[in-house]
């Protein structure tokens, strides 16, 4: 893996006096619009706590099941008065988020030892200042920092910006209620550092190492995830609409607009499943050939992980924390986002192939290691901060 993971201070042989177990911890997730990563992370991070319930803003949407466990969202906004003009905020986005939050009485929750929050907004919370409260940060909002310039020549982005601006202010305002931070890779804690001033502990997302395998390969390649735009699905699909490789796209419909649409409709070596479910997302990774990845300056890009656990190469766009994980010729192949990088990095694997086994790639993102670290880094930080009275990094 090229670049390290610069975690905070891990407070190595520190005295421990509490455990886990003997806490109370409560677990918040800004808001579900889609079961995703995000989501996948913030179950099995209250899984490893044993909390059955996460703290949310609104009723999730879509409103199936939570497919990543049995762990419950309780929509906070029910609690806030007046409780109709609040859940028509929570509809409104970001907006609103951080008002919301901040006024979420947590002492109706319990006497909470441990608050740990996930995603942007939800660091507006007010703890009791005997509450640790801990922010596992996806990323810094995109728009309001390192992307901000990216929609300066549309209509629509020079509208915003007024916006954004009050945004950015309100989410920098709110930085002092948090405690400490888990990243969830060092790209995201270069961007604590960079935005926030802060130190963070990079936490990996888990993969659940057992559920992957490798049964042959069936000649196509594989594109995990909803088609939009960031993701980078319009190059990919230029890539291999006129080629000799197959292609399958596997996620919802995302924001691409119909000309991609249209174009993956008519392609001969293109096909478009749709959102999978987990059984079938696993099949795909068993049989494909490799990994299409074209995200821009992704944060984390767990389907890598996911991919290498199958077996399986990536080819991914040299950016973001999937830019420090692909090793030219070894687990996959980096390439610059283009068409033609796209179509480059296709025919250097078919050519090469790698020289290493994938799965030896992914050891450090078992479950077990995420479940041990934020376990004992929990506690630990809770015995600091109580022992100390200080914001602990």
């Amino acid at each position: 893996m090229r670049g390290g993971a610069t975690n905070g201070d891990t407070g190595a042989g520190d005295a421990t006096t509490t455990t886990l177990a003997d806490l109370d911890v409560a677990v918040a997730h800004w808001g579900i619009n889609a079961w995703g990563g995000a989501e996948y992370l913030v179950t099995h991070l209250a899984e490893a706590l044993d909390c059955d319930r996460v703290y949310t803003l609104g009723e999730p949407d879509p409103v199936d099941p939570n497919p990543y466990g049995d762990v419950r969202f309780v929509n906070v906004t029910r609690d806030l008065s007046p409780s109709l003009f609040r859940q028509l905020q929570a509809t409104a986005g970001r907006v609103f988020e951080y008002a919301l939050w901040e006024d979420v009485d947590w002492r109706e929750y319990g006497d909470l030892d441990v608050l740990v929050t996930s995603g942007a907004t939800t660091r507006a919370v007010i703890t009791p200042d005997d509450t640790l409260h801990l922010n596992y940060c996806h990323s810094p909002p995109r728009w309001f920092y390192d992307r901000y310039h990216d929609r300066k020549d549309s209509l629509v982005g020079q509208l915003a910006r007024p916006l954004v601006r009050y945004l950015r202010m309100r989410d920098a305002t709110v930085d002092p209620r948090v405690d400490g931070y888990f990243a969830n890779s060092p790209v995201v804690a270069r961007r604590i550092r960079k935005f926030y001033d802060r130190d963070s502990e990079v936490l990996y997302p888990p993969v659940d190492l057992s559920e992957y395998e490798n049964r042959g390969d069936e000649g196509f390649y594989l594109h995990l995830g909803r088609l939009d735009e960031e993701k980078g699905v319009p190059a990919a699909v230029e890539a291999f609409a006129g080629s000799d490789h197959r292609l399958v796209l596997a996620g919802g419909r995302g924001d691409v607009n119909e000309r991609v649409m249209d174009r993956i409709r008519r392609a001969d070596a293109i096909d478009y499943r749709g959102f999978v479910d987990e059984t079938e997302k696993y099949d795909l990774l068993a049989t494909c050939r490799a990994l299409v990845f074209n995200g821009h300056d992704e944060d984390f890009g767990i389907v890598l992980i996911e991919a290498n656990a199958s077996g399986k190469a990536v080819l991914t766009r040299d950016e973001g924390f999937p830019g420090l994980f692909v090793e030219d010729g070894e687990n996959g192949y980096r390439h610059d986002g283009t068409p033609a990088g796209i179509g480059d990095a296709v025919e250097r694997f078919e050519r090469d192939g790698i020289a290493a086994e994938p799965r030896e790639a992914v050891e450090t993102f078992s479950t077990d290691a995420f479940d041990d670290q934020l376990e004992s880094s929990v506690a630990r930080r809770y015995n600091r901060f109580r022992a100390t009275g200080d914001r602990y990094q």
